[in-house]
């Protein structure tokens, strides 16, 4: 079973100040026993990066700090590059859906799910997501729904 990741997971699952840590960390937890092959976008790297250098807690992440905190989960929740096309399915997606803004970002996690074949996407905003959703989408579950259960209904 493949499970990709959004942000809203990456970032409280490396950050135990957080109050979604515990529930966070139990996906990042069951994807390092191998209980299931994790994915994410590189743009979600990209966005962990922005939110763990600017996030408000103290003492704030260094760069460094955020880049060896991704660094660190990376061969466990595989990055994947997004080609030209996956950006264009995701603009089109928003306009089918009638999105804007920052329902791109949103839009290309999903689009990269979907390519990389996942069963289940997990994120803490689970509405964003499912405005979003086509047949060919993995099922969108929330943090609270820990990977024990999302991996029973799979």
């Amino acid at each position: 079973m493949k499970v990709a990741f959004d942000t809203s997971v990456i970032v409280p699952a490396l950050m135990p100040a957080l109050p979604e840590h515990a529930r966070a960390y139990l996906w990042l937890r069951a994807a390092r026993a191998g209980r299931f092959e994790a994915t994410m976008s590189w743009h979600a790297f990209a966005e962990a990066w922005s939110v763990l250098t600017r996030i408000p807690v103290r003492p704030l992440p260094t760069a460094a700090a955020a880049r060896d905190s991704l660094a660190s989960i990376e061969k466990v929740i595989r990055p994947r590059a997004l080609d030209a096309s996956a950006y264009r399915t995701a603009a089109q997606r928003c306009v089918d859906q009638g999105l804007r803004s920052g329902a791109i970002f949103d839009a290309l996690h999903l689009v990269s799910a979907e390519r990389e074949r996942a069963e289940v996407f997990v994120t803490a905003n689970v509405g964003d997501f499912q405005r979003l959703v086509t047949a060919d989408s993995p099922r969108v579950v929330g943090l609270d729904t820990g990977p024990d259960a999302a991996l029973r209904r799979s």
